[in-house]
């Protein structure tokens, strides 16, 4: 039978010029197999019944074989393996197509629940004029971020450490991309949202729809969430510096275009502090009056321009037992979590200690003037 963690049809794509026929995420760690002349006809022959060895050939028996072998065949004894059709690639980078199947099948692997957020389907349904983003970002419940991690690693992803990881202060992790070319953020929490976390993600989980990238259905946020969550996005403060009017623009033409439903959606996940402007600009008949307001509590840190007295403020957030370890990562970074740190690692021991010290020397002089 024919298996696949995402499969596209590039029959009318640029791929066709070489030939190419289908590209294929094998079901084990591996990179996409492209397919063509038997190869893709047999695997496409194989989506609908088991092909059995003695009614072939022996050179088709050979291509069955190597299909196997690739990881995007299996034997009909073996374990139950979803029949994913291959589609038409519908985004910019076919790549980043792939690597949303890949991480909603890997999550439905490991059981656990994924909800894709902005980039491409902002455009899809009409809320970004922008269609194609660098990275992909989803959302799981809080604690799942680290299963996804570590499923994701053997598909040659890496978790970027950062000072704040498993503390409030921190709301997505990053993956970091081996061969697959592709970074992927993924959120436990969105800025400027006030609810409790598992209560917000299970909010957007309850109201998601399907689309699909490369021959698997994912789930992704109804057009009123979705809105709501890119208006967050573009209104939150980044390195201390406000939003431009660019920004407030793109936020109030996404609520507008997905509807006043977007209000009930700001007052449910608790961001009427952040949107209240852009609602009453989006909708003239809105009361503000109306919508709970509070303050996000990251919104503060967030705000201050410089960068260690913005760390600094984050920390203040944090438990008190949690304070001390943070604190320590921010001084005495592990080496893959400091690019200067990183940039030095193949001199001598003593170099390295000496461009900790003098890392540590510029944060506290910045501190104190403030930049």
């Amino acid at each position: 039978m024919a298996a696949s963690f995402g499969a596209l049809d590039v029959r009318d794509h640029g791929l066709a010029s070489e030939g190419y026929e289908l590209v294929v995420t094998p079901i084990r760690p591996s990179p996409p197999q492209i397919l063509w002349g038997d190869g893709a006809a047999l695997w496409c022959g194989a989506l609908d019944a088991a092909i059995d060895d003695s009614d072939v050939d022996e050179p088709t028996r050979d291509v069955l074989d190597a299909l196997e072998g690739l990881g995007v065949l299996v034997r009909s004894d073996s374990p139950d393996v979803s029949v994913r059709r291959a589609s038409p690639p519908w985004l910019v980078s076919y790549q980043h197509e792939l690597v949303y199947a890949l991480l909603s099948n890997v999550a439905d692997q490991v059981g656990i629940d994924i909800v894709f957020i902005k980039g491409p389907v902002l455009h899809w349904q009409g809320l970004r004029s922008k269609e194609h983003s660098g990275d992909v970002d989803c959302w799981v419940r809080p604690g799942d971020e680290t299963i996804l991690a570590a499923a994701m690693e053997k598909w040659g992803w890496r978790a970027a450490r950062t000072a704040f990881d498993g503390t409030p202060v921190a709301h997505s992790l990053a993956l970091m991309p081996g061969d697959w070319g592709c970074e992927i953020d993924v959120h436990t929490r969105f800025p400027g949202v006030t609810v409790d976390d598992s209560t917000a993600f299970d909010l957007v989980l309850a109201a998601t729809v399907t689309r699909t990238f490369a021959g698997t259905q994912v789930l992704v946020p109804s057009p009123a969430i979705h809105a709501v969550i890119y208006a967050l996005h573009e209104l939150r403060p980044v390195a201390g510096r406000r939003n431009t009017p660019e920004q407030r623009s793109a936020a109030v033409r996404a609520l507008t275009s997905a509807g006043d439903s977007t209000i009930d959606v700001t007052e449910q996940l608790g961001a009427g502090f952040v949107l209240k402007d852009a609602l009453r600009e989006a909708f003239p008949d809105f009361d503000p009056s109306g919508i709970s307001t509070p303050i996000p509590s990251d919104w503060g840190w967030r705000s201050v321009m410089s960068v260690p007295r913005r760390q600094l403020a984050a920390v203040r957030l944090l438990p008190w037992r949690q304070r001390a370890r943070v604190v320590r990562r921010l001084v005495w970074p592990a080496r893959d979590a400091s690019r200067r740190i990183r940039a030095a690692s193949e001199l001598h021991p003593t170099a390295v200690f000496l461009v900790r010290v003098k890392r540590v020397r510029d944060g506290f002089v910045r501190l104190l003037r403030g930049d």
